[in-house]
């Protein structure tokens, strides 16, 4: 079959309101379907005389009057009620979650099936700006939050959080279905076939910052390899993201190979002895590598004392720590 077209996904409710909310998410996000939508049954009756649709989403209401017998190779219902389970080529997400929500569970759908899907074209290399020091308490992830949210505002930018322990769970008050070591995982077994609709099922989105959530278990990340790191940022580019803004920790094996593609890296530092020491320390490992660019990538931050410094969680934008972040990356 040509992959290069895009799959048929034919989307039928009866409800105006909810089918547009759903067309405009799936053609905002640009997620590799064509997209047909359909209030009356008989319109999309016409519709499959006339094409081949891979994939018919629809509620369980409308499936049940009038779309269990349209031609598809498979059948997604929304319901707040399983009970179509036993019926071949029939999936079933809960509908009482937001469009996103179900998007990505569609999505996942999807990439389980023999069901090909269009890559988007190889774009030109987007930038990866790290966000790394060896000194605690150093205001990094708030940092590259505020950058996150400043980037977002003008070009597609996702924030990667390598940490083994980052809290989002408990900051933004949910349990994540998917976290980054599931994602690199399945990269690892998939070789391509599906890793767009994969990338795209895991990743999150607050304030505007798409994100995918970190790990959960820090185990997973000495399983993780910094290739494996790299190869994620080189599928994110060609999922269309501009910026990448990665949030390091220091337990990756070889994650200096990591800063190195980064076009900056901004350290927060701190002005005590012991965070001076750590630094002294660090710079005298990297000069001990090869790429030697690596130090010349690095920008020192000495944040001023901030009288307030907001969740992650919440929008940044507006307050002095993101104003003080606007300037270190717009000059």
């Amino acid at each position: 079959m040509d992959t290069t077209k895009n799959t048929n996904l034919a989307i039928y409710f009866a409800d105006n309101d909810y089918l547009e909310s759903f067309m405009n998410y799936l053609t905002e996000k640009n997620m590799g379907f064509n997209c047909s939508g359909f209030t009356k049954c008989e319109k999309l009756k016409q519709f499959v005389e006339k094409n081949k649709v891979s994939i018919l989403l629809t509620d369980d209401i409308c499936f049940k009057k009038n779309a269990r017998n349209i031609n598809s190779e498979i059948t997604v219902i929304l319901t707040e009620k399983p009970e179509f389970e036993t019926t071949p080529n029939v999936y079933e997400i809960n509908i009482l979650q937001p469009v996103d929500e179900i998007v990505r569970e569609l999505l996942k759908t999807v990439a389980k099936t023999d069901i090909p899907v269009a890559q988007n074209p190889l774009l030109p290399n987007g930038k990866i700006y790290s966000f790394f020091s060896p000194v605690g308490r150093s205001l990094k992830t708030t940092l590259a939050i505020a950058a996150s949210q400043i980037l977002s505002d003008k070009e597609k930018t996702i924030y990667i959080n390598l940490e083994p322990d980052s809290g989002f769970s408990v900051l933004f008050g949910q349990n994540f279905d998917t976290d980054l070591s599931d994602l690199i995982f399945y990269l690892r077994d998939d070789e391509g076939k599906k890793s767009s609709l994969m990338i795209q099922s895991s990743i999150c989105n607050s304030q505007g910052v798409s994100f995918i959530p970190p790990v959960v278990n820090p185990e997973d990340l000495f399983q993780i390899s910094c290739d494996e790191i790299i190869n994620l940022f080189i599928l994110l580019q060609k999922t269309g993201f501009r910026n990448i803004i990665v949030d390091m920790g220091t337990l990756i094996p070889g994650f200096e190979k990591i800063l190195s593609t980064s076009e900056m890296i901004y350290m927060p530092v701190r002005k005590d002895s012991i965070s001076s020491a750590k630094i002294i320390q660090l710079f005298a490992y990297l000069r001990t590598l090869e790429d030697a660019q690596i130090e010349d990538k690095i920008q020192r931050l000495e944040p001023p004392f901030f009288q307030e410094v907001p969740s992650i969680a919440y929008n940044l934008r507006g307050t002095e720590i993101s104003k003080y972040m606007a300037g270190i990356l717009y000059g």
